[in-house]
């Protein structure tokens, strides 16, 4: 790839003022169940290469993924062609420079794992894939259900990924990285006495084999299935709600997140637009973005520009104090990148999370947060996310695998809605959790919000 990429920049500098390769390799094995059967292997290698260039403040790009020195010719080639037709962007100021570069390229720490490499290997990697995911049906088999209750399961996945990114650019700017990643989830449905089905669901990721607890996954997913038999419908009403990890993840993937790009604020689709130095939160909330986190899903040397990763403060005791930047947005706002150009090789970069982190004071395990609350709802998950308005912050949701709490205890509830404005319930955070977890881009542990409208 080290050849190829010196090769299309070589070519592009013959026609255009700046120009950037970016290529990326990737081997995932994935295995999918279906019951308690192996549905699918998959053992998928492949390669790609995307071409910025710019041609007097015009950008055209081009993507392929077949790597001989004429396909290469033939996409950059396509990437000018597109520049020449383009209109002028008066607020592209550049390409990333390597002499202007404010922090120093680190590798993160639990982002390589030889293990996983061995895995995507040995002949039989397949083989011993299948056997985490055995490990997975009999954790769920080895939890305890009360007499008259079965549980079985729906469908399970695993899989275990490599990729190496290799940026390099007209400016100076010569860089790559190498990451593995691990995932296992499996989907289960308990029943009593022959009733109604009731799901659970659990799931991982993380960057190194070690982390992984197969066992915990199926056991976890039957547990959450069994606590949500016999479900009870509430009132509709405005109570406390105790969000999830992952319910968590659901709702800020939609909302604040997005809100948060600095192309959607300067856009004005993000409530935030002019809103910085301000409170915008509960003081107990502090939110940093971290592409260097250890063990960090997304964490990365650099950004999809070759833009050396870093902590950013985006949030500091209620105060909105930073937007994710990629060097197009932080030029039109005449501001530093933050790191946060996320991209693929078919795709141009946009600002986006890496490891999104709640923090702040008021820290609670969940059984204390329950203690404190005489009616109120816990959400373990949320279906209906993908619904909420970006713009406006406003959502209404399905709580799935919900319990009801009366004077500090649960029971299961079924049917309910909660509905309402992420800024609101930003400003309503009395307490965060003890139980912090990476989900996705988002690391967070429970956060206990004082109103929340539940609709029955």
């Amino acid at each position: 790839m080290f050849d190829i990429t010196h090769k299309g920049l070589k070519i592009a500098m013959e026609s255009c003022d700046q120009a950037e390769i970016y290529g990326e390799r990737g081997d995932v094995l994935s295995i999918d169940l279906e019951r308690e059967e192996v549905k699918k292997v998959k053992h998928v290698k492949s390669t790609g290469i995307g071409v910025r260039v710019v041609i007097s403040n015009k950008i055209g790009f081009s993507y392929t993924t077949a790597l001989e020195n004429a396909r290469i010719e033939e996409c950059v080639e396509h990437a000018i062609k597109q520049a020449r037709v383009s209109e002028e962007d008066p607020y592209f100021s550049g390409l990333p420079e390597a002499a202007a570069l404010k922090h120093s390229y680190e590798k993160p720490e639990k982002s390589f794992d030889k293990r996983i490499i061995d895995l995507l290997g040995v002949e039989g990697g397949s083989e011993d894939a299948i056997e985490y995911c055995k490990e997975m049906l009999t954790g769920m088999k080895e939890y305890e259900v009360r007499k008259g209750v079965r549980c079985r399961p729906t469908e399970g996945s695993f899989a275990a990924a490599f990729d190496e990114t290799y940026i390099l650019n007209s400016e100076g700017i010569e860089t790559g990285d190498t990451g593995t990643y691990v995932s296992a989830g499996i989907m289960v449905v308990a029943s009593e006495d022959g009733g109604e089905e009731t799901p659970g669901a659990e799931g991982k990721v993380s960057r190194m084999l070690s982390d992984m607890d197969f066992g915990w996954i199926g056991r976890e997913a039957v547990k959450i299935a069994v606590d949500s038999l016999g479900g009870k419908k509430l009132k509709t009403k405005t109570i406390p709600v105790v969000l999830s990890p992952r319910a968590v993840q659901s709702l800020l993937a939609y909302t604040l997140i997005p809100q948060l790009s600095a192309e959607n604020v300067q856009r004005k689709q993000s409530p935030y637009h002019g809103k910085k130095g301000e409170e915008i939160a509960s003081e107990i909330l502090t939110i940093i973005d971290d592409g260097t986190m250890p063990l960090g899903v997304n964490s990365r040397k650099m950004d999809g520009e070759g833009v050396p990763s870093q902590s950013t403060n985006l949030l500091e005791k209620g105060v909105l104090k930073n937007f994710l930047y990629d060097s197009y947005t932080a030029g039109k706002d005449g501001v530093e990148s933050t790191g946060n150009a996320i991209r693929g090789f078919d795709n141009l970069p946009t600002p986006g999370a890496t490891n999104f982190i709640i923090n702040g004071i008021s820290r609670a395990s969940k059984d204390e947060m329950f203690s404190e609350i005489s009616e109120g709802l816990f959400i373990n998950d949320i279906i209906g996310a993908h619904t909420a308005s970006r713009a406006s912050g406003d959502f209404s949701v399905v709580a799935q695998n919900a319990y009801g709490i009366k004077k500090g205890e649960l029971f299961p509830v079924k049917q309910v809605m909660v509905a309402g404005n992420m800024q609101e319930v930003l400003k309503q955070v009395e307490m965060i959790g003890t139980d912090t977890r990476q989900i996705y881009n988002v690391v967070s542990p429970s956060i206990m919000v004082s109103k929340v409208q539940v609709v029955a």
